[in-house]
């Protein structure tokens, strides 16, 4: 019996009205793709799967920080962390549209476009569908390998308590974690920098990679203290629990913060005229609004929250930050992808938003029936500096 079965009722319903919304959504934007023009339902559906394949791509990432640094926040998420990256196969298949509508995302295909742009023409090496398809099954080969690994091995000491295989983890952890930071940054400007060819930042995928981690912090310590209310986390979280989970939301925030201030007053002050249209096309007609918005309430309002103690140990207090972190991250993903496309004017089509619920949906159901498969927590785990009650299987 495992502790999923106080919750099961409950995990079942939510699977299934988030398949059929997510399924339901999905197929509702399909629609834009055949009757409007269909540039419009891939930028909707590149946005959508940056935002959502954050929570399983960052979910990697925190798993390897746990193995390497340790430490009791890690085993209430641990679960939760470990579902979340087994669904980077899902991510791996939703990427395969992205592959065959390279000519509808990517200028850089155009061999007009490179003929007139000496400096993407420059690139074609490098910029080149075969080795851009290349690169990206390379990428889920490289975390799908590296995820399953280390979680064999997760699983086999949690069986045995053998010590030595749980150093041996992290050992392998470390250098893991370097190839995940490496291969990210690598995808983020492959997916994402290069929809706009003629600019380049060297900090771009570090600060995409940091806004992935801060976004599925957030998300797990929303999960977190809904499942705190029940067995077998109502014995086992505790007030450290928060905070220590608050303060690493608050070193996510700080550093994609100063990534993005570093990458922004570097391009101010240089002034290039083949740098500074990207900033200009992101704070003019209209979208300069959501620029700010995302400046303030992105990093300012939620720094100075987590920066008080009375926030960071009070559950519903951060749940409700986590919450609203994870409304700013889905908005600046949305400034960072859609100018790249719409540079006239702020723009919103309708499946920006379906194609986002229906991503979030189909996810969130693969989601949960990971997490139903084994206990929510785990007794033997070294790190565990608490007694666990309730989680037996």
């Amino acid at each position: 019996m495992t502790p999923t079965t106080t919750l099961g009722p409950q995990l079942d319903r939510v699977q299934r009205n988030a398949l059929m919304i997510g399924v339901v959504a999905l197929a509702a934007s399909l629609i834009g793709l055949f009757v409007g023009p269909p540039q419009h339902f891939w930028q909707s559906y590149l946005y959508g799967y940056i935002a959502i394949s954050a929570l399983a791509i960052g979910s990697l990432g925190i798993f390897l920080l746990h193995n390497v640094v340790g430490g009791n926040w890690g085993v209430a998420i641990r679960r939760f962390i470990e579902s979340g990256l087994q669904t980077l196969p899902l991510f791996a298949l939703l990427v395969i549209p992205i592959l065959f509508a390279t000519g509808s995302l990517y200028v850089w295909t155009d061999a007009t476009y490179r003929a007139e742009h000496f400096a993407v023409g420059h690139k074609a090496v490098y910029m080149n569908v075969p080795f851009f398809i290349g690169r990206t099954i390379f990428y889920f080969v490289v975390w799908i390998g590296i995820g399953w690994r280390i979680l064999g091995m997760a699983n086999e000491q949690d069986r045995t308590g053998d010590k030595a295989l749980f150093k041996r983890i992290k050992g392998i952890s470390a250098p893991a974690l370097l190839v995940f930071v490496v291969t990210t940054t690598l995808a983020f400007i492959d997916w994402i920098m290069s929809l706009e060819p003629n600019w380049y930042s060297t900090i771009y995928g570090w600060l995409f990679t940091v806004g992935e981690v801060l976004l599925t912090f957030a998300f797990m310590i929303a999960l977190l203290v809904l499942f705190s209310k029940h067995e077998p986390f109502a014995s086992f979280v505790k007030t450290q629990h928060y905070h220590d989970l608050g303060n690493l939301m608050l070193a996510f925030t700080m550093l994609w913060a100063y990534m993005g201030l570093a990458q922004f007053l570097i391009i101010y002050a240089e002034n290039l005229p083949d740098e500074i249209p990207w900033y200009i096309r992101r704070f003019s007609g209209g979208w300069g609004y959501l620029g700010w918005f995302i400046s303030i309430f992105h990093f300012c309002v939620p720094f100075f929250l987590l920066l008080m103690r009375f926030v960071k140990k009070n559950a519903t207090r951060l749940r409700t930050l986590a919450l609203w972190i994870i409304f700013v991250r889905f908005l600046d993903i949305f400034w960072y992808v859609a100018p790249a496309f719409r540079q006239r004017k702020f723009e919103v089509y309708w499946t920006d938003v379906s194609v986002l619920i229906g991503m979030g949906g189909i996810w969130l159901a693969y989601f949960i029936s990971n997490l139903k498969k084994r206990p929510l927590l785990v007794p033997t785990d070294p790190r565990n500096t608490y007694s666990v009650k309730g989680a037996a299987h």
